[in-house]
């Protein structure tokens, strides 16, 4: 049964000069998804607030500088039977390579999670994983050839 609430969330593209993505996968109904690290803005709770709170929760990583919001992504999932509607807001986030840590994330994420994969971006684009958004791979060389966008764009599923 679907519900009229719209969870907000905010994603990092943890991106390196060399042009890799870090991306967890995560168990779902279809099998195993590629997603960014981010999640759920909380009531009161800015979207950069939220994006460096979610960021140090699911992968230890600390004092990052967000930059451009890049991208939105309207999505919707089920959980426990009831399906919920997101709308994403992703955040370019410039990194140095790092070792993500497990260790502060939530009883429901660590239920869903499997693993980190520091992604070469051509890889994503050949790659027949399943990854949210679905055409990261495309979005991803887009954006390190041409730069952040002047607005965030839509990215579709």
């Amino acid at each position: 049964m679907p519900t009229d609430e719209i969870q907000e969330c905010a994603r990092a593209i943890l991106l390196t000069t060399s042009g890799s993505v870090l991306l967890m996968k995560v168990s779902g109904l279809r099998g195993g998804l590629w997603i960014t690290p981010g999640g759920r803005i909380h009531q009161g709770e800015s979207p950069i607030a939220a994006l460096i709170r979610e960021i140090r929760e699911e992968t230890g990583l600390e004092g990052i500088q967000p930059g451009a919001e890049i991208w939105l992504r309207h999505a919707s999932f089920v959980v426990n039977g009831e399906t919920k509607q997101e709308r994403e807001r992703f955040y370019l986030v410039p990194s140095e390579r790092f070792e993500p840590v497990t260790s502060n994330l939530e009883p429901e994420e660590r239920a869903v999670f499997q693993e980190f994969r520091w992604w070469p971006i051509d890889e994503i684009a050949r790659s027949s994983e399943l990854f949210a958004p679905r055409r990261l791979g495309e979005l991803l060389v887009t954006l390190r050839r041409d730069g952040p966008p002047p607005a965030p764009i839509e990215t579709g599923r």
